[in-house]
């Protein structure tokens, strides 16, 4: 059997998975799974070119320390995890609890993108008003997981932003739900919008001399630095930069270079909570008949960019990565089914395959 053949009986598999009696009334959850269109990697061009702008580490040494074991079946809540979560299923957006199981159902259809404070209370959620362009709203949870009515994000004109996936795949929420921050491109150039979730206020900053779109938006702790990936000027390689937003003119500085003489590549990374380490999903070397690549989750320095810490090890690829105010608990989706990484230990949450976005 092929990997394509064991992917289609598990997505088959999840189809059929029942929901816990009495988790849903008296609300209406989607049950049936659907066919998610995939953008897949193609190795014969370069990995940014299909939107996998990557920073490049050192050698396979770095990926050394702690491993976890194979990942584990079965859905997983540890002490200290957020109690709720926060996610889009089919367009609809749902609140669950850490194992999967419907709580609450948000009014409103035909949502694309939900980014979370970390903090378990405050959401943005993101619809399409029209191509490439998007309206916010922000849903509040209480302790119990009854979230409240979703209040639209007032900006001063609309804002528009071409992820390359038809959806703001990668827009951040700061710490405080002061900001939201859109990467992705704008008339085929690079391109980061800022909005004030207080003011309305937006600001564009049109990256010259990078043709690609930025990717994997973060921000550090301290509400103002945001970091993200992108092309390097004048088709460069990829680097990792911070930009702080709270100056007059947006300036991104370079934290380093993505060149490195290995080929290993991160995929998509965020901030921790205590901003002295990053968390990276890191894509290894293709290998065997069939081009597989190892798929880790990796714990950087911050300064140094090398591992610090520990090492899971993920069952695919998945292009997420969304951590909680811990900085021990990531939610990832892979093939549309959602799992998790508790202190460095990966475990599915649900055989559902219609996760399209998730937070906590």
């Amino acid at each position: 059997m092929t990997r394509t053949e064991e992917r289609l009986r598990d997505a088959f598999q999840g189809a059929a998975e029942t929901i816990r009696p009495g988790s849903l009334t008296p609300l209406t959850v989607p049950s049936r799974g659907r066919a998610r269109a995939r953008a897949r990697r193609s190795w014969g061009v370069p990995v940014v070119v299909a939107g996998a702008l990557g920073l490049i580490l050192v050698g396979t040494s770095l990926l050394g320390g702690r491993m976890s074991p194979r990942p584990a079946a079965g859905p997983r809540i540890l002490a200290g995890a957020p109690d709720h979560v926060l996610a889009i299923r089919d367009g609809r957006a749902l609140v669950e609890d850490g194992a999967g199981h419907a709580i609450a159902r948000i009014s409103g259809e035909h949502y694309e993108a939900v980014a979370g404070t970390g903090d378990g209370r405050v959401f943005f959620l993101a619809t399409a008003s029209g191509k490439n362009t998007h309206t916010f709203y922000r849903v509040t949870l209480a302790a119990n997981g009854t979230p409240s009515s979703p209040e639209m994000v007032r900006t001063d004109d609309p804002v528009q932003m071409d992820s390359g996936l038809g959806k703001p795949e990668r827009f951040a929420a700061n710490r405080d739900g002061s900001k939201l921050a859109l990467v992705g491109a704008n008339g085929g150039r690079s391109e980061i919008t800022l909005i004030d979730v207080r003011t309305g206020g937006q600001h564009s900053m049109e990256e010259v001399g990078r043709a690609l779109p930025a990717t994997s938006a973060t921000w550090a702790p301290d509400n103002r630095t945001l970091g993200y990936i992108a092309e390097g000027k004048d088709g460069r390689p990829p680097a990792l930069y911070l930009l702080d937003t709270n100056t007059d003119r947006l300036t991104p500085r370079l934290l380093r270079s993505a060149t490195m003489p290995d080929d290993a590549l991160i995929n998509v990374f965020v901030v921790d909570p205590d901003g002295t380490t990053l968390t990276a999903q890191v894509q290894g070397a293709k290998h065997g008949p069939r081009d597989d690549a190892d798929y880790r989750l990796v714990r950087l320095s911050a300064t140094t960019g090398r591992p610090t810490g520990w090492t899971a090890r993920l069952p695919s690829d998945s292009f997420f990565v969304k951590p909680d105010t811990t900085g021990r608990h990531f939610l990832q989706i892979i093939d549309g089914r959602l799992g998790r990484v508790d202190d460095g230990r990966f475990s599915w949450v649900s055989r559902a395959t219609d996760y399209t976005d998730a937070a906590w």
